[in-house]
């Protein structure tokens, strides 16, 4: 076996000669023929289970009554063998890797998406998988997992996906380009500029016909690419205000309105001279990412 080598699960690998099992099994059957107990049987095999001994492995030795000093590591699935470090006579401990198998189909592949984009991802997502290596070709995607942290650094999520590679195009180490296909709800996009962040809620201030500023809880979905999307709080059409906070935005003049507000249940209006750059709340014109 060398580097490159393509496998079939069940593929004959490595033979060992592991004295530990050797020493354990001749007990074994020391003890079956002298009609040890059915505790000190039970140890015995333990011990070989506890030693990494497999199951069928167990079951020649109960079956053929005879000691095993050769065993076979064989390929755990379809691959190409990607890393071989072994030679013959050579010792090795319990925590060494002495071979490497890569599965070719399906091929896994690792993508990150931002984490704001993560509320994309359902059931019914749908991703593409192309490569620069076949440009106009696109990779079926078999199945995908998201692994459970988000990188701290680029605050992304890291998503694992199996690509279907029967004609084994793809290689391990080339670059990918995921596309990810979603539908979204319909929800209103404000500038994320225009939002006040006081930590436990967000807000932001409203222009109403008389030319009066109205403060307005919202609750926020996402943001992304400096748009902000809303689940509650506005309506389709209202006037926001988008720089000029400073001079509204005060302990003052807000926090006290929002306590009026949320006692009156009504919008309270705060007057202001000062010139201000005012946006419309629209719709998201784009239903589908």
């Amino acid at each position: 076996m060398t580097i490159g080598d393509k496998v079939k699960k069940g593929t004959p690998l490595i033979e060992l000669t592991i004295p530990e099992w050797v020493e354990a099994q001749s007990e074994y059957l020391l003890l079956a023929e002298t009609g040890a107990s059915p505790l000190q049987i039970k140890g015995i095999l333990e011990r070989l289970r506890l030693s990494g001994m497999s199951e069928d492995e167990i079951s020649q030795l109960r079956k053929t009554r005879k000691a095993q000093t050769r065993f076979v590591i064989k390929a755990p699935m379809d691959g190409v063998i990607t890393a071989f470090d072994l030679r013959s006579g050579m010792n090795i401990s319990k925590d060494k890797v002495v071979a490497q198998i890569q599965g070719i189909n399906p091929i896994w592949i690792n993508a990150s998406i931002p984490e704001s984009a993560s509320y994309l991802l359902k059931d019914s997502t749908q991703f593409s998988i192309g490569v620069p290596a076949y440009p106009q070709e696109t990779f079926k995607v078999l199945k995908w997992d998201i692994l459970p942290s988000v990188d701290p650094i680029t605050r992304t999520l890291q998503v694992r996906l199996a690509v279907d590679n029967a004609k084994e195009r793809l290689k391990p180490g080339m670059n990918a380009v995921m596309t990810l296909n979603s539908q979204s709800e319909p929800m209103l996009l404000i500038p994320s500029q225009a939002v006040i962040d006081a930590g436990d809620e967000q807000r932001v201030i409203t222009l109403n016909e008389q030319g009066r500023f109205v403060p307005k809880l919202i609750k926020i979905f996402h943001e992304s690419k400096q748009q902000t999307g809303l689940i509650s709080g506005l309506e389709e059409g209202e006037t926001v205000v988008t720089s000029g906070l400073f001079l509204i935005d005060s302990e003052a003049n807000i926090s006290g309105a929002l306590d009026r507000m949320r006692q009156q249940q009504t919008a309270t209006e705060i007057d202001h001279s000062q010139h201000v750059a005012p946006s419309t709340a629209q719709p998201d014109p784009h239903a589908g990412h």
